[in-house]
């Protein structure tokens, strides 16, 4: 269920404070996982990302020249089987359902989280650049296939210039999403990432490969979680590393 305009911009909009712990949070804003950095209410406990605790009123986005978003603290539902309520919107850039605050074009019919609409544009990991982008060729190196399994939704994409490399956004918050499922808040530490490494045929780069992907997980969940500052962390390195020794 998501927060009533009265309880977060009212009754707890005052009361927020900015704390940072080492563990994962659910987010009462986007409903979207979050770790590290959050504004917690001192009188409900609610969690915010920073992202989903100071919105802009309305946004625009360079991959849809145009479209204005307007930001909407209720997600779109509609009547499903047994009449209950469903979310009837995707994010337009993760795939992932619209289940919180959101920012929502109406002309366009376009939709975003709070979060993915931050995620950079180009990421340099240790020289090698992945490029963010709405069309790919390739084939992701966790699900195998071209597309999202989303109808309608094509997703966005990591892509390295040399085009050896290809991730959705989605995908990456599946391995997130699956890992929290089973191990709670100690998920990042519990990750397997030896899923994302299908791409690596070469026993005698692997530490080097490893590096890489270590790099690229950091750099992109510090986006989706809402955390600038896993990039100033050791934490995650440490976490990461686990996950490649299971």
């Amino acid at each position: 269920m998501s927060m009533s305009r009265s309880l977060t911009f009212h009754d707890c909009y005052d009361h927020y404070e900015l704390k940072t712990y080492a563990k994962m949070f659910n987010c009462d804003g986007c409903k979207m996982k979050g770790f590290g950095e959050r504004f917690i209410c001192n009188l409900c406990g609610h969690e915010l990302h920073k992202e989903c605790r100071n919105p802009n009123p309305t946004i625009s986005h360079e991959y849809f020249p145009g479209s204005i978003f307007e930001f909407l603290n209720e997600p779109f539902t509609t009547m499903g089987r047994k009449n209950r309520k469903v979310f009837s919107k995707c994010c337009d850039a993760c795939g992932k359902d619209i289940c919180g605050f959101n920012y929502h074009c109406e002309r366009d019919n376009l939709d975003l989280h709070p979060c993915c609409r931050k995620l950079e544009k180009k990421l340099d990991i240790d020289g090698m650049i992945f490029d963010l982008v709405t069309k790919v060729s390739s084939k992701c190196g966790k699900c195998g296939k071209k597309k999202i399994s989303r109808e309608f939704v094509l997703g966005w994409s990591y892509v390295s210039q040399c085009e050896k490399y290809h991730f959705h956004v989605y995908c990456i918050t599946e391995v997130v999403h699956e890992a929290y499922m089973k191990h709670g808040d100690l998920a990042l530490e519990n990750m397997d990432l030896r899923e994302l490494v299908r791409y690596n045929r070469n026993r005698s780069g692997r530490n080097t490969f490893f590096t890489m992907i270590k790099s690229f997980i950091k750099i992109l969940l510090a986006a989706l979680l809402g955390d600038p500052t896993m990039l100033a962390s050791n934490t995650l390195v440490e976490l990461l590393s686990r996950g490649m020794q299971q």
